[in-house]
């Protein structure tokens, strides 16, 4: 039976029956080879920016290293104390101007610092494309265990030599075992130090919940689990027709709050929404302060519960922030501190946005300062420390309401309390009046006519 074959399906020395068909094929071969060719050099491109960028992050790497360094020697010259607040001012800095959280800034200073000084192998490896960044902080970190000089220059050696050829997600345990046969005694120290370390977290995940995490021993994260698992499954056989796992969170709200109701917990909560959101007039999201924002069916279902109190509070329609709260109470209980930390929502120091730990004066106490929202922002224990630098100045902008942050190399960072609904809940005017105060004009003609412009609308 006669089957019809392409030339490139013929065997050599023998020409198609159809011409015009072959040279179809040849064209037909010839543009999917171009084609291929094409989307090859887009991924040999890729592959050089990525060997480009790998090269700058090392140069960068270098240069936080000595950027450390220099503040040190600076600050040790002008008699500053070695204190948390010098190491702090200095995080701050880096995050200013790599835009990076203030907990994000200070792990990668670190590991920075740990790269630049003990790995020069992997440092060079990362300069060559062989590591990518994260591999490198990941090297750097796994191996402080190692106390002794020798063994880390050991160790920066071996593991830069076979990190190369092991795949990305398998690096990490390849340096704890590496770092395990170089001091057997090193797992045993971490182990330690981490299981020390322990800690309970919340974190906001979809509108309306959250993550509560608890960082344990892993024999008491077991028992734990294993508790919540047993009496869900006792309530499952004696007749409950709920799920294993609700009935393991409800159980564990009734054990961690004492109540047996999960929805009759009385905590104290800040939830922020319009008069118009509450009685159902628009569906407009609310503002679960420490959770991020909740969508209105679920804002309303929270606020009718038989244990909320309502209190009014007041926003500047120029940036949408919380401006004053009715001195009278009709339920949602509140004080200064509770205005504050509705108002600001998260620390207010330099590119930090961790909870709120503690209630600051913006001129300080001592220095006549009084105890009023105006003067009170809320920060973070880290930054709270940060303060502590003489040589970091932190003052309000009485015109626009704006917390200037100068750092001791004289940067300067401004803070604006977050919108009381969250970012995406302002108007184009608002958003833009921000951006003024943010991001002030350069000339000293520009910011009078902006401190102008902003006192005619208050005044309105």
């Amino acid at each position: 039976m006669f089957r019809p074959m392409t030339s490139a399906g013929l065997p050599d020395g023998l020409e198609p029956t159809n011409p015009d068909a072959a040279v179809s094929d040849q064209l037909r071969s010839d543009r999917w080879a171009v084609r291929l060719d094409a989307v090859s050099a887009t991924l040999d491109s890729i592959g050089d920016l990525q060997r480009q960028i790998c090269a700058l992050q090392a140069e960068q790497v270098r240069q936080v290293a000595a950027f450390v360094d220099q503040r040190n020697s600076l600050d040790a010259d002008l008699r500053v104390p070695d204190s948390p607040g010098r190491y702090r001012s200095l995080i701050a800095e880096v995050s200013l101007v790599c835009r990076l959280s203030t907990l994000t800034a200070q792990s990668y200073v670190a590991d920075c610092y740990n790269l630049a000084t003990k790995h020069p192998h992997t440092l060079a490896a990362l300069m060559a494309g062989q590591l990518n960044l994260t591999t490198a902080r990941a090297v750097a970190r796994e191996t402080q265990l190692l106390d002794d000089p020798a063994q880390q220059a050991l160790a920066d050696q071996i593991i830069a030599e076979e990190a190369a050829d092991v795949p990305p997600g398998k690096i990490r345990r390849l340096v704890e075992r590496r770092v395990i046969e170089i001091d057997p005694d090193a797992a045993a120290r971490k182990a330690t130090a981490e299981r020390a370390d322990k800690h309970v977290t919340v974190n906001p995940a979809t509108p309306g919940t959250a993550y509560l995490a608890a960082y344990l021993p892993a024999e008491q994260a077991a028992a734990c689990w294993h508790a919540l698992d047993d009496h869900a499954r006792a309530l499952r056989a004696a007749g409950d027709n709920r799920s294993i796992s609700h009935l393991m969170c409800d159980t564990l709200v009734d054990r961690v709050t004492g109540v047996t109701e999960p929805d009759d917990v009385k905590v104290h909560l800040n939830l922020v929404m319009t008069d118009a959101t509450l009685f159902g007039a628009d569906d407009n999201p609310a503002e679960l302060t420490g959770c991020g924002p909740i969508p209105a069916p679920v804002a309303r279902l929270i606020a009718t519960t038989g244990n909320t109190w309502v209190k009014r509070l007041y926003t500047d329609p120029l940036d949408a922030t919380l401006t004053a709260a009715d001195t009278r109470r009709r339920r949602f209980d509140g004080a200064l501190r509770d205005f504050i930390t509705i108002r600001d929502q998260h620390c207010r120091g330099i590119n930090c946005a961790s909870p709120i730990r503690d209630i600051d004066h913006i001129v300080e106490y001592a220095k006549g300062g009084p105890t009023t929202a105006s003067n009170g922002h809320g920060m973070s224990t880290n930054c709270h420390t940060t303060r502590e630098h003489p040589r970091m100045k932190v003052a309000p902008d009485p015109d626009t309401g704006a917390i200037i942050w100068t750092t001791p190399t004289n940067r300067t960072f401004r803070s604006l309390p977050p919108p009381v609904l969250g970012a995406g809940a302002t108007t184009t005017d608002q958003r833009r009046h921000r951006n003024r105060i943010l991001h002030p004009p350069r000339s000293h003609l520009e910011q009078r006519f902006t401190r102008c412009l902003i006192k005619h609308k208050r005044s309105r």
